[in-house]
């Protein structure tokens, strides 16, 4: 036994000093003497610094939560108009691995009266493979609408709206769609701008074709916007990339449903790159400009595991080389006429990442 000379310290105590807590037995040690005491305290402390930790992280994404919700509580929820799957054509089970969303751009500031969707795009997320991958389908395309024959896709959504649009896709394109988002593409332009313009590769024919055309037309509804100077790649704000997003007379629905797919890429790359303190207001005003039939909980899946997984983005065009199209004027109007059951197959196999069928020879 030693003794510490701190009782001496503390003569004027001595009725409410312990003696023995200022003795140490060193042989103790390996028995659970102070030593041992004193582990026990540290591991004590360690404990409750991690009760403290796990409470603090559990209010955190609780209050992420919330403050997540009250983000999406800002986009307008409008469930399709159905009473079970089967009412939305779907009759197979082929993409049970993969969600396809129909996404459907809505031009509402334009001088389009008639409620079509300005573009027509799926997007399908492969969560195991980490990839998101966008079809645009040319909305002149001659397709079977319920309750209406055939006619542009365009229409389906002026028929029924989200709904038959989804009806639709699946009919002739066996998409398995459940959900669908509108976006107005229109108002995307605000929010090109807020995360600082976004980067596309400009052909000399579209710049002509935007500052000739399409700058004058914006003009009448009171959008300005700077002519583009040069051809190349290069950075362009919000409505500059509004106009290079509405090109169509120079090539028509295909190549411009490419350049909707353009923004959209060049889009989720710059919001990759942007500080995190900067997110909240790029998804409060994306989610400002939608209407959809998902979930919350699937919108902030989706949305975390995008951003957590950093998905590699491909893109598809309907038609395209592999599927004969052509120009018709049918009851006075013009269509994009191909076999869809080719398209419907093209689809598969870009999606499913499938290898496309040959013909065997006799």
């Amino acid at each position: 036994m030693r003794y510490t000379n701190e009782f001496d310290k503390n003569e004027n105590n001595q009725d409410t000093v312990d003696i023995y807590s200022y003795y140490e037995d060193v042989s103790s040690s390996s028995r659970g003497g102070k030593r041992g005491k004193r582990r026990k305290k540290k591991k004590s402390k360690l404990l409750k610094a991690a009760i403290i930790i796990l409470v603090v992280a559990f209010i955190a994404i609780g209050a992420f939560w919330v403050y997540a919700l009250s983000l999406l509580n800002k986009v307008e929820k409008a469930p399709l108009e159905v009473k079970e799957p089967g009412e939305l054509n779907i009759s197979t089970n082929e993409y049970a691995g993969v969600k396809n969303i129909a996404l459907l751009g809505i031009d509402t500031r334009s001088d389009n009266t008639s409620g079509r969707s300005d573009a027509v795009l799926v997007l399908s997320i492969d969560k195991k493979k980490d990839k998101i991958k966008l079809i645009s389908i040319a909305r002149d395309s001659y397709v079977k609408i319920d309750g209406h024959g055939q006619d542009k896709l365009t229409h389906a959504y002026a028929f029924g709206k989200s709904t038959l649009a989804v009806k639709t896709l699946n009919k002739n394109f066996g998409l398995e769609i459940t959900d669908y988002v509108t976006v107005n593409f229109f108002e995307f332009s605000r929010m090109i701008d807020y995360i600082g313009g976004v980067e596309l590769d400009l052909t000399k024919k579209e710049v002509n074709h935007i500052n000739s055309y399409i700058i004058p037309r914006l003009k009448k509804t009171g959008l300005k916007c700077k002519k583009i100077t040069k051809s190349g790649k290069q950075r362009l704000d919000g409505v500059q990339a509004l106009c290079y997003a509405r090109i169509r007379k120079i090539d028509g629905d295909i190549e411009r449903g490419n350049r909707q797919k353009n923004v959209l890429e060049a889009m989720f790359k710059q919001v990759k790159k942007m500080n995190v303190t900067k997110l909240p207001k790029v998804v409060e005003m994306v989610l400002s400009e939608c209407q959809t039939s998902l979930s919350n909980n699937d919108i902030m899946s989706m949305g975390l595991w995008a951003m957590a997984s950093d998905p590699v983005i491909e893109d598809l065009s309907i038609p395209n080389k592999n599927i004969k199209a052509r120009g018709q004027i049918i009851r006075g109007g013009w269509y994009y006429v191909y076999d869809t059951d080719v398209a419907k197959q093209e689809m598969k196999n870009f999606i499913l990442e499938l290898e496309p069928k040959t013909e065997e020879k006799e």
